[in-house]
């Protein structure tokens, strides 16, 4: 046994030695040159002409999403660099890799134009810059184009589409006899597992070579284990212009599968009858077999498995999608963390990080091309999207992680009986060849829709044609109660079952959104509060787990991202994450580790909210009780609040919450549980501010306080050390609070909420102008004697009527005949602070006299001077 296991090391060793890298790769993103606009005659020298130095990955559209006016730069973006191509073997190939650039990208070197405009602005693809490549010095010139094309999908989608290369760019050099590069989805190399058990496993290994007509030329394989072990090699004689397969089985294989990702390496390489290597490439590969059944869920190797996890979009923060692979592999870092097994990559393919992170992590992956909202026009539409989702599987065809291939998402959005009978057939025709392309390019994983209407609306349509499908359902958010969860997803369940018995359901996308700066302890739907948030993926979660017939669930979305249309608390940005767009954790995080993580977990699902403020319990009382979730999966916990116990108590799925007194200043939480003999604790450490129940107060004396008027939120300003602001009341003796008048709300269809969803300009807190009191009498402070600086906010937003009113402060005017539209503009935030001296025991009351329509107020700040 002993000898066996030194000749297997010698081997390898011995492998491991003579493996070079034949081919030569780098990636070429530095000292690029970037100009935004339109270009006649790029190679002209006109030195007028003003171009930025850049570093890929870049996109020009990482400023324009966030500012204030409406649409983003969507056009042409010029890219130039010179580049000394390395002389690595006589006789080179050399090749462009961009693994994406959005959306139409035309390529030429030394002027002349290579191959035709690559189409489509989320896939890989190669070229082939041979022939027109100079000894010295050579000039690269790519053209990017991302203005809407009615060819070209995405048409429209709740993402923006940004323009750039915006992906590596790898230069490629191999000697003439080489695997395919430069062809539709630049990968010559298809790793196919057509039987695995857990006895034996059969590979099936399909190449193509570029090579010479004469000459005798072979494939080898070689299976390399988990620790670079040689476990098998194989030699296949290649005929020219004939894809080589090499066919060849192992025993007793290491199985992949989320618990235990397990991943072989395949080392195919191009010899001679010597035993020259002529080119050599690697793929990862994973054995396992996997089943989706309709009623009883999804298997993987046997054994039955709820797919848990979430969505991703690939873009950060005012970085556009011009994100690097450190923080694409982060983002999956964070998602192991969080304990999901699935991950949907939506709504196109993405960086190749991303897939080899979950390959590696265990993550049941789904990909897919942006058929989104609306098809491509035409045949040649049509086309394009074939292309794309060719260009897709091929690229990403060796990921064990891969089950589905999705041909389109919502692709109903635009209604296609409302758009004409010939758009309708040729939408019908584009669904029933994308089905059929993929079954055609793989055979071994599903066919996957994503739809968002009625099951009997798609089946009236015809476009159900694949194996599984998915639906975007956001019950609790757009339509319906949170209480009502549960009941809408059986009845969904029920009723896409009753139309195709034998195809699986996944729940695809379900969320609402959470602004991390908006808290409250009376949640309601639509608040973009953090704790709304928490309790409807809760509700959720709790259906999900009990409902068999939904085999899988994601998240929308793991984190926030840009949305130039987007007018929400975050204008911008669509917050249904459940880490923000820079990446910080909402509660929700927590919770989702809680019900999913099989070790030991405990945490206080708020301990990012780390300045907060309440009004005292009664009059000197010195503490103000605040509920505090904690989450976590242990059996029991105790929460401890600056030295002093309350308590143990159980968890109910997943989460318990106490009752909490604050004091003014530091408050030291502390949680403690037990688990399998070991002590979990967690910590969180607040700054409170407790606000007097009588103004007047000599004990607990008022120093200042700022209200989110017309809100029941707390409101953390981010951008200001997180100065917080209150949330609303009607006025009570010896408090604060408002008399008359309502809280503006939002009356549609989909949304009856506090507030109004528009982009208010001139501020970055939002929030506090989206919600008002509209038709106020006064606004009243019970203070007592003293000189106070007092701040009014407000603006009027989506107000057809004409309003103006005067605003008195202890029946003084301080600001006459105010028309908000006239004199700042509609959709604009003001702000306007005054000095004020209370001379008596009457307080401070705020009137607001209307001239014409309604009075409003926004917000208020009072602050003691002295």
């Amino acid at each position: 046994m002993i000898k066996k296991n030194l000749v297997l090391l010698f081997l390898s060793i011995a492998f491991l030695t003579n493996a070079q890298n034949v081919r030569h790769i780098e990636t070429i993103n530095d000292a690029w040159q970037f100009y935004k606009g339109n270009i006649e005659n790029p190679f002209s020298s006109d030195v007028s002409r003003s171009w930025e130095k850049v570093t890929l990955p870049h996109s020009w559209n990482t400023q324009d999403i966030l500012d204030d006016e409406d649409g983003y730069y969507r056009g042409e973006g010029w890219y130039k660099k010179t580049i000394k191509i390395p002389q690595i073997y006589d006789n080179q190939k050399v090749f462009l890799l961009f693994e994406a650039a959005n959306q139409v990208t035309s390529l030429f070197v030394n002027g002349k134009v290579v191959e035709k405009d690559h189409i489509g602005g989320y896939t890989t693809f190669a070229r082939d810059i041979t022939r027109v490549l100079k000894k010295g010095t050579n000039e690269i010139v790519v053209k990017v184009d991302n203005s809407h094309n009615d060819e070209i999908i995405p048409q429209s989608a709740d993402f923006s589409f940004y323009g750039g290369i915006y992906r590596d760019v790898h230069l490629i050099i191999t000697k003439q006899v080489h695997f395919e590069v430069a062809n539709l989805g630049a990968n010559a190399v298809f790793i196919s597992t057509p039987k695995v058990s857990e006895l034996s496993a059969e590979i099936s290994v399909k190449s193509k070579i570029v090579r010479p007509k004469k000459g005798t030329y072979y494939v080898k394989q070689s299976l390399l284990d988990a620790h670079n072990n040689l476990v098998k090699t194989i030699k296949t004689k290649s005929n020219f212009g004939k894809e080589v397969i090499s066919d060849f089985s192992v025993e007793k294989p290491n199985l992949w599968s989320p618990e235990n990702p397990y991943l072989y390496k395949v080392i195919t390489e191009i010899i001679d009858k010597k035993g020259n290597i002529y080119d050599r490439v690697e793929n990862t590969l994973g054995f396992r077999w996997f089943s989706f059944d309709a009623n009883r869920g999804f298997f993987i190797n046997g054994n039955k498995t709820k797919l848990i996890g979430t969505n991703r979009h690939q873009d950060f923060y005012k970085k556009a999608n011009a994100v690097s692979d450190e923080i694409h592999r982060y983002d999956m870092k964070l998602l192991k963390e969080m304990g999901i097994n699935f991950l949907r990559i939506a709504h196109y393919p993405q960086d190749p990080a991303i897939l080899e992170m979950c390959n590696k992590m265990g993550f049941i992956t789904t990909v897919e091309i942006p058929f989104v909202n609306k098809a491509a026009a035409n045949e040649t539409g049509k086309q394009n999207s074939i292309n794309m989702l060719k260009e897709t599987i091929r690229y990403n065809y060796n990921n064990p992680s891969i089950v589905a291939w999705n041909l389109g998402n919502e692709t109903t959005m635009k209604a296609p009986d409302k758009l004409g009978e010939a758009y309708t057939k040729h939408f019908i025709e584009t669904h029933k060849v994308l089905s059929e392309t993929i079954k055609e390019e793989d055979k071994t994983r599903y066919s996957y829709t994503v739809f968002f209407r009625e099951p009997a609306y798609q089946d009236k349509l015809g476009i159900r044609f694949t194996e599984i499908v998915g639906y975007n359902k956001y019950y609790g958010w757009y339509i319906e109660e949170l209480e009502d969860i549960d009941k809408n997803l059986r009845s969904l369940v029920k009723r896409t079952l009753a139309l195709n018995p034998d195809k699986p359901l996944i729940l695809s996308e379900y969320g609402g959104g959470a602004d991390p700066r908006l808290r409250t302890y009376n949640p309601t739907r639509f608040d973009f509060s953090v704790e709304y948030q928490f309790l409807l993926h809760k509700a959720y979660m709790k259906a999900i787990l009990e409902i068999p017939e939904i085999v899988g669930a994601n998240v929308w979305n793991y984190a926030d991202f840009q949305v130039e249309h987007r007018k929400d608390a975050v204008p911008h940005i669509n917050n249904k994450g459940l880490v923000s767009a820079s990446r910080e954790k909402k509660d929700v995080y927590y919770l989702y580790q809680a019900l999913l993580k099989k070790t030991p977990f405990l945490a206080i699902a708020s301990k990012g909210w780390k300045k907060r403020a309440g009004i005292e319990d009664s009059e000197n009382s010195k503490v103000a009780t605040q509920p505090i979730t904690i989450v976590g999966n242990t059996d029991d916990v105790e929460l401890i609040i600056n030295g002093k116990s309350l308590g143990k108590q159980k968890f109910n799925f997943a989460t318990t919450t106490f009752n909490v007194p604050f004091q003014q200043g530091q408050n030291l939480i502390e949680i403690v549980s037990e688990k399998e003999g070991k002590v979990f604790k967690d910590f969180a450490n607040i700054d409170f501010t407790l606000q007097p129940k009588n103004l007047k107060s000599k004990i607990n004396p008022f120093k200042e306080i700022a209200i989110n008027v017309g809100s029941y939120c707390y409101f953390i300003e981010t951008d200001n050390v997180d100065y917080l602001w209150m949330p609303d009341q009607a006025y009570t003796k010896g408090s604060f609070g408002y008399l008359g008048g309502d809280f503006l709300r939002t009356k549609t269809k989909r949304r009856n909420n506090i507030g109004v969803d528009v982009s208010v300009k001139g501020t970055e807190n939002d929030p506090v102008f989206q919600t008002q009191v509209v038709g106020l009498e006064s606004y009243k402070f019970d203070v007592p004697k003293g000189t106070y600086e007092l701040s009014l906010s407000m603006a009027e937003l989506k107000s057809r009527k004409e309003n103006s009113m005067d605003i008195l402060v202890n029946d003084k005017k301080v600001w006459e005949n105010l028309n908000l539209k006239k004199q700042y503009g509609k959709d604009r935030g003001v702000t306007k602070r005054f000095l004020i001296s209370v001379d008596n025991n009457d307080g401070i009351t705020i009137s607001f006299k209307a001239l014409k329509g309604q009075t409003r107020l926004s917000g208020v700040k009072l602050r003691k001077v002295n």
